[in-house]
């Protein structure tokens, strides 16, 4: 997992807790996706879906998984996490199973109850799958750095899905990858990227440049699939943050 260690359902409960009372202190209230985000993506079943322009399928599959964990959300725009929404951990019931499909996207039979086995990668791999992205186009692996050099070299190739740029410099958009380091993995430029090196992709799912934050969604972030929300400029530029510094954004050239 990154960047959280495991957790169980009764920390995150205190956790919980703890952090509505910190919001209601405040006068803060959970933050949601608004409802012109929601309507742009909407569940569609998977018939729907591939008929879809890809950008708008990619999304309402990621949303199709965020709402079977029951949309759990984790607030990183303090210095305090905050978790406005929990949802279904990994080991829990059905999620077990479902990562099972993650999983296979990526050819390997894990389940959740695998939680030693970090699962974001394969996450990613399969909403590029059932989104109907080609194997021409996104290389399915559990390791995210691996797919990152498939689309730095596909890039120079006819008609890329993805090109890599900068996080400094790129204004994000709804369907990107923002990638980042972790652990012993110091890459910071996209000279960097090899594969197999250990990281953390999201996929941007909303952004909301007037009011500074971005709401992404990722696989294995507090041993769920969760909306992390992430501060951005008024230019909708990712802000650095140390507990994930973003290096790259992989845009979504999708129709």
């Amino acid at each position: 997992m990154f960047p959280f260690p495991p957790i169980r359902r009764a920390l995150c409960k205190l956790t919980a807790i703890a952090s509505l009372l910190a919001l209601a202190a405040c006068g803060s209230a959970p933050v949601r996706p608004s409802a012109t985000a929601s309507a742009a993506v909407s569940s569609v079943s998977p018939t729907a879906q591939k008929e879809l322009p890809r950008r708008a399928a990619l999304l309402a599959v990621a949303k199709t998984e965020w709402d079977f964990f029951d949309r759990q959300q984790i607030d990183m725009r303090s210095d305090v996490l905050n978790a406005p929404r929990l949802g279904l951990l990994e080991d829990e019931g059905e999620a077990v199973q479902r990562i099972g499909l993650y999983w296979q996207a990526v050819g390997k039979d894990y389940t959740g109850a695998d939680t030693q086995q970090a699962w974001s990668a394969a996450f990613i791999s399969y909403l590029m799958q059932t989104a109907g992205v080609s194997p021409d186009d996104f290389l399915f692996s559990d390791v995210h750095f691996n797919y990152l050099s498939f689309l730095k070299a596909r890039q120079s190739l006819p008609a890329p899905l993805f090109v890599l740029r900068p996080a400094a410099t790129e204004p994000i958009a709804p369907g990107d990858l923002i990638c980042a380091p972790r652990d012993s993995n110091q890459a910071a430029t996209l000279d960097d990227i090899r594969p197999g090196l250990p990281g953390h992709c999201d996929l941007v799912y909303e952004i909301h440049p007037e009011q500074g934050w971005a709401g992404v969604i990722g696989g294995n972030v507090f041993n769920s699939v969760s909306e992390s929300l992430i501060p951005i400029d008024a230019n909708a530029r990712l802000v650095p943050l140390a507990r994930r510094p973003w290096f790259v954004v992989a845009k979504n050239l999708m129709p």
